[in-house]
């Protein structure tokens, strides 16, 4: 089997979600991807879907010749990986290839936690270009960092989530005020 985790960014529609699963569909299509774990939880309160189900619902109306599995739980990219690795644990079909979908800004983050995370897979990290904010270009690099000490650390992985969940409450309250 050939498996895809296609990493989550929000449930903003204007975020060019749809242009991002396009290249996704594309090239899982180009290589015959046989399933597709959508990842992501809700990352804001305000958002009544999250990214995996927002994921789902634009992909639900194309006919796809590919099996669909929701990881709706995680609001990291390290929380993605993870994540999908418990759903994969599951899986009783051997993997011949895994593919993990995700933007050009966080390339280099989810190819080195994929080195520790699956390194048991042959794994493949393909990126596809889509609009970001510059301050997340320079958060990238301290978050690899500390997201890789993250997998190698359980006690820092709890600290990381806690302290992503804290954020998201945080702007959720900034944007409320406004």
């Amino acid at each position: 089997m050939k498996l895809g985790i296609v990493c989550g960014y929000g449930t903003d529609l204007n975020n060019d979600i749809e242009g991002y699963l396009n290249s996704v569909l594309e090239f899982s299509i180009n290589n015959n991807i046989n399933k597709l774990i959508l990842t992501g939880g809700i990352t804001q309160k305000s958002s009544k879907i999250s990214e995996a189900s927002l994921m789902h619902q634009i992909l639900e109306g194309l006919n796809l010749d590919l099996e669909i599995v929701l990881e709706e739980e995680s609001i990291t990219t390290l929380h993605n990986l993870l994540y999908s690795k418990k759903i994969i644990n599951t899986f009783d079909e051997k993997i011949e290839k895994l593919y993990i979908f995700c933007d050009a800004v966080r390339i280099f983050k989810v190819f080195c936690l994929s080195k520790i995370i699956f390194n048991n897979y042959s794994v493949e990290t393909i990126y596809f270009q889509r609009k970001e904010n510059f301050l997340i270009y320079c958060m990238q690099i301290p978050s690899t960092i500390i997201q890789a000490l993250g997998v190698i650390f359980p006690e820092l992985e709890k600290i990381i989530i806690t302290s992503r969940q804290q954020w998201n409450e945080l702007m959720d309250s900034y944007k409320q005020s406004k």
